[in-house]
């Protein structure tokens, strides 16, 4: 008996303490109509006369300055008795309080009204919160426990992935756990359910025509897929937060928990339904690749500027390169639709000119910069696309050395095994090096030639070695490809380098009105365009700084368009062990 009280006690004192170590955030939502919230932070005592806080500039998962501290408004500073106290601004998002080393309550309003970049939303139905657009944080508390407290309408629902302390109430271990850690809360749908030892929650907020119970089928059928991989889990529950909206869409991953956002419409038919699937892959991969393990430049992360690093080929590329993979060894998508998905990624970047200009290196260092105007694509590389397939020719040459008895995903359980992202994070010479160990072989020379150099990937090696082969149109089948994208205005977006445009003189911006003196309009052009002769002169009229110009070009195909992954006519047994291995499905012709 005296142990038990003995025991309760110190955990009294425990608690008493924790408590008193925390930073409590409050969150009101007086007026969710106007996508507004009363925030309040309360810090503990902290060393030093000062205090400084800041929100961050960007946010995990998106390598860009987003510039957050835009809405935040009515800031204000106050001791533990309610005097205020004295602050000023040191830079675009941050303050210094004088505070004497004593405790310091945060007020601000804050707008939150920019559901597409997920970051913070508030509407009467719902809120979304990633914490790097909503809490202020100090660096020197930011190992302090988290707790956060929600004031929601009547018939509100509260999730995260983030334990919970209470309706409304969340706890975490720390400023990073809260950082990985978004909440949504409003009126959704809800679904949970269970695979293994592991918990899953699914919520939609927004009216859509998904399935429910389908998604949560093949949602099930994810997590035996990254078990095989890597083994072990960073996580006993998973988040998915699913957003149907009216128009912005993309996803973001966290620590144990995803939001995927989809226009509401774009969940039925079966190509829109395999992407989404695809995204819910890739930001389950990133649960491991990202989260538990990731680039050294990223541990811990800087939220006030940028972090470069030279690998998020292998941390956006090789995720993509799985989730396309995962889906099909799930068998949630069928080999055919598998081939159609590779045939779209090498067809996209044989047509890219950037892929001679551009490493996925140097793509990954300057991604806090792309932008996907015709410069970016005549002169740069994606590191997803060509972060993807770089990560498939490793995984081929790494089979290839080994007799097919290892693969890239060993070298991800090394990652996951031997770098703890809250410890360290891995380099460039890190990854060789495991590659290295793994195959028994030194990969220098591929690093230089495709992963710091261009060297054409040789897809028709790779395909032959899986039993594959790319099929394309006949000679006759081709139609002519200016090397142009149009919008509706039929003004320039991106001009090809080398294509008949280019060579033409047209660039983007210009806006075409005529082929051949004929007029043009949004509604014929592509038939107009299809229906040129090859091989023959025509002249383009167009406006620039709105004056009528005229160029003349040839007329060419371009040989890299609808293309088709196919097998081989009689693969060999090796060939069929080769893709039965990568796949997890025999090889059918």
């Amino acid at each position: 008996m005296i142990k038990y009280f003995g025991l309760a006690v110190v955990l009294l004192v425990t608690n008493l303490i924790d408590a008193k170590d925390q930073v409590h955030y409050l969150v009101d939502f007086q007026q969710p109509q106007h996508h507004l919230a009363d925030i309040q932070v309360k810090f503990p005592k902290h060393e030093g006369k000062q205090l400084d806080i800041s929100l961050p500039v960007w946010r995990t998962g998106r390598y860009e300055i987003l510039d957050l501290s835009k809405g935040i408004r009515n800031f204000s500073a106050f001791d533990a008795n309610g005097k205020a106290l004295e602050w000023r601004a040191i830079d675009k998002a941050s303050w210094r309080i004088e505070s004497n080393g004593e405790p310091v309550t945060i007020q601000y309003l804050l707008y939150a009204n920019d559901i597409g970049s997920r970051t913070r939303h508030i509407d009467d139905t719902h809120a979304f919160l990633d914490a790097t657009a909503t809490f202020v944080y100090s660096p020197q508390l930011r190992d302090r426990p988290i707790k956060v407290r929600l004031m929601v309408p009547n018939k509100w629902r509260s999730r995260s992935g983030m334990e919970s302390a209470g309706k409304h109430t969340f706890v975490a271990d720390n400023y990073d756990v809260l950082v990985d850690s978004p909440i949504e809360t409003g009126i959704h749908s809800f679904r949970e359910f269970t695979v293994g030892d592991r918990e899953y929650e699914l919520l939609f907020w927004g009216r859509g025509n998904y399935d429910e119970a389908k998604i949560e089928g093949d949602l099930a059928k994810l997590d035996r897929q990254v078990e095989a991989i890597w083994k072990e889990f960073p996580y006993s529950r998973y988040v998915y937060m699913i957003h149907a909206t009216s128009g912005p869409r993309g996803a973001t991953e966290h620590i144990n928990s995803t939001v995927i956002q989809r226009q509401r419409d774009r969940f039925g038919s079966r190509s829109d339904y395999l992407d989404f699937m695809g995204t819910a892959a890739h930001e389950l991969i990133h649960t491991w690749n990202v989260k538990a393990y990731r680039p050294a430049a990223l541990v811990p992360y800087d939220y006030q500027k940028e972090s470069y690093t030279p690998l998020l080929w292998v941390a956006e590329g090789s995720t993509s390169y799985y989730d396309t993979l995962l889906v099909r060894r799930a068998e949630i998508s069928t080999q055919a639709e598998f081939h159609k998905e590779i045939a779209k990624s090498i067809e996209k970047l044989l047509n890219r000119p950037g892929r001679e200009v551009q490493s996925v290196s140097e793509a990954s260092w300057y991604s806090w910069i792309e932008s996907t105007n015709d410069f970016t694509i005549n002169h740069g590389v994606n590191i997803y696309a060509k972060g993807s397939l770089v990560s498939w020719l490793l995984d081929y040459k790494i089979r290839e050395a080994t007799n097919n008895q290892k693969r890239f995903e060993d070298v991800h359980r090394l990652l996951f095994q031997r770098f703890n992202a809250s410890e360290k994070g891995f380099t460039d010479e890190d990854l060789l090096s495991l590659v290295n160990e793994v195959t028994g072989k030194d990969f220098g020379s591929f690093w230089d030639d495709y992963v710091w150099g261009t060297k054409p990937i040789p897809f028709d090696d790779m395909l032959n070695y899986f039993g594959l082969k790319i099929e394309r149109l006949k000679k006759e089948d081709l139609k002519v490809d200016l090397g142009i994208k149009y919008d509706n205005e039929l003004v320039l977006e991106r001009v090809k380098k080398h294509s008949s445009a280019w060579k033409s003189g047209l660039t983007s911006g210009d806006r075409i009105v005529a082929i051949n003196k004929l007029r043009l309009s949004k509604d014929n052009i592509e038939e107009r365009i299809e229906a040129l002769p090859i091989g023959q002169n025509i002249t383009i009229q167009f406006f620039r700084r709105d004056e009528l110009k005229e160029a003349t070009l040839l007329t060419e195909v371009n040989e890299n368009t609808s293309l088709k992954i196919v097998p081989v006519e009689q693969p060999t047994d090796q060939q069929k062990e080769h893709y039965q291995s990568w796949t997890s499905h025999p090889l059918e012709n």
